[in-house]
């Protein structure tokens, strides 16, 4: 494996392209199961992410047992069939959190402000059945901390890439040169052509560092006209900057 600079990861693992193959989130039919009435938002929420990974959707609204606290109400979302989900069965966390992911922002205020959890169940075709639970107060950080990502990617969209300099810090989570990555983010862009739909979300994770900071760290890739690329940053989840710990292309 070649790396050029620190960060940028040379495989030709990518199974993601934007000339006209079905990418992660493109298998198709979907086919949904409900048996209870929810709000337009909600009901969006569900469709994206049969939109996003096929298969067959199921949802439910439901209340944990007590805790100290009081019940836990919870969205539940289980999906089968999906071909996607099978290809991530060993990374399984990875799409359960993009599930819950992407149906919590589709809600409004008042709507995630019904729930505690959101919980993404995976079915796979041996039986397994997996079941992962998001708090919504997590989900909500996460959303929010979404919005560094986008500003990454719009600057890379208008191949402003010294502008991701002061956004970049190389030393508090791992040391690297920030400024050989930005030459080498530049210099490996042409192939990839323009960016178009922006970036795509692949899931996320939450890990403690050293000194106690929960780091988040985004997946997804960025869809180009030429050939599109995973992309992954790493960030304070609870920070309230644009501060980059890492950023990472994977060819």
């Amino acid at each position: 494996m070649k790396h050029l600079g620190f960060l940028i990861l040379i495989a030709f693992t990518l199974t993601i392209t934007s000339c006209g193959n079905r990418h992660e989130g493109e298998q198709k039919p979907s086919i949904l199961s409900n048996a209870l009435s929810i709000t337009d938002n909600e009901d969006k929420g569900v469709k994206e992410v049969l939109d996003f990974y096929g298969g067959y959707c199921k949802y439910a609204v439901g209340a944990s047992a007590s805790t100290e606290t009081g019940k836990q109400k919870y969205f539940e979302l289980e999906l089968s069939k999906s071909d996607v989900i099978e290809e991530k069965a060993k990374v399984a966390q990875m799409p359960a959190s993009n599930i819950a992911y992407l149906f919590y922002k589709n809600l409004n205020k008042d709507e995630s402000e019904n729930y505690d959890e959101i919980h993404s169940v995976l079915i796979f075709a041996d039986g397994e059945k997996m079941t992962f639970k998001f708090p919504t107060k997590q989900l909500e950080l996460v959303k929010q901390r979404m919005k560094v990502v986008d500003k990454v990617v719009r600057l890379i969209k208008d191949k402003n890439f010294e502008a991701l300099k002061p956004l970049l810090n190389d030393q508090a989570l791992v040391s690297y040169d920030k400024n050989e990555l930005v030459t080498n983010l530049t210099k490996v862009d042409p192939q990839f052509g323009n960016v178009t739909e922006g970036f795509r979300p692949f899931g996320f994770r939450i890990n403690k560092a050293k000194d106690g900071t929960d780091v988040l760290h985004i997946s997804g890739a960025i869809i180009r006209d030429k050939q599109s690329n995973e992309f992954s940053v790493d960030l304070d989840l609870n920070g309230k900057d644009d501060n980059i710990y890492v950023l990472q292309y994977k060819l």
